[in-house]
């Protein structure tokens, strides 16, 4: 569920540092615990607080990731997509 659906939205959330993301996920599964829900989604993981840091590299990296020049998808998936898109 994370890697395929969320892979993007981890990255940009913390700025590719292992620490910001294992901090988020234990987060949301805590958020996710305390709210009775059995879903990790970003519209759940966007009320997690994360590091200073994490959060000034996040405006940066979603500019990025939304005009495409970066993304998490491997080469392969992405091309499949573009060209079932085609």
């Amino acid at each position: 569920m994370l890697a395929d659906d969320l892979s993007d939205y981890l990255y940009i959330r913390s700025s590719g540092h292992i620490g910001s993301l294992m901090t988020l996920i234990s987060r949301g599964c805590q958020r996710a615990a305390r709210l009775n829900t059995e879903v990790l989604d970003q519209k759940l993981l966007d009320h997690v607080k994360l590091d200073v840091a994490a959060e000034r590299a996040r405006k940066a990296l979603a500019e990025k990731f939304a005009c495409g020049t970066m993304t998490t998808k491997p080469r392969s998936r992405t091309a499949k997509t573009a060209k079932s898109v085609a």
